[in-house]
């Protein structure tokens, strides 16, 4: 786990690195903002075998590196946009536009990882319903129970991978 600070990735320590990543997104000062990352430590406090989490503010350009040459790449963050549940989805478009953004989206971040070395196997998103975007440092209780949901749900893709 880091808090936001992504060490410089070496191509030549590709080969050690674990096969899966974990990518918490979101803001600790914006309450349920914070979904994605605290689902991220909490994964990293887990130490999975063949799993490594990184918690961060944004998808920034220098995650590019970071996202190369995995087999899966998780990437966790609040949503507003369906607060039923925890939605797991698929990444299947690479768009290289707007890389040189100082923060991109998924699908930016995977054209940028192409461009600079080889981008992951297969990504997947995963959106945790977010009930409260006020300033603070505490999930409401909703997302926090959407938070468990969704480290369940991390651990489940992670084992699918790491397993075979």
């Amino acid at each position: 786990m880091t808090d936001g600070a992504v060490p410089h990735a070496d191509p030549a320590d590709r080969d050690d690195r674990a096969p899966v990543l974990v990518l918490g997104v979101g803001s600790d000062l914006r309450r349920d903002d914070a979904a994605g990352r605290r689902v991220a430590e909490a994964i990293a406090a887990l130490e999975l075998p063949g799993v490594q989490a990184l918690s961060v503010h944004q998808l920034a350009p220098e995650l590019a590196m970071q996202i190369a040459d995995r087999r899966l790449v998780i990437v966790v963050d609040a949503s507003v946009e369906d607060r039923d549940g925890v939605v797991v989805s698929a990444v299947d478009t690479i768009d290289t536009t707007g890389v040189m953004s100082h923060h991109l989206d998924v699908q930016g971040l995977l054209g940028l990882a192409g461009m600079v070395a080889a981008a992951p196997e297969e990504v997947r998103t995963v959106a945790v319903p977010a009930h409260d975007l006020g300033i603070g440092t505490e999930l409401s209780p909703a997302t926090a129970t959407h938070v468990r949901e969704a480290v369940r749900r991390v651990i489940a893709l992670c084992d699918e991978v790491v397993r075979h």
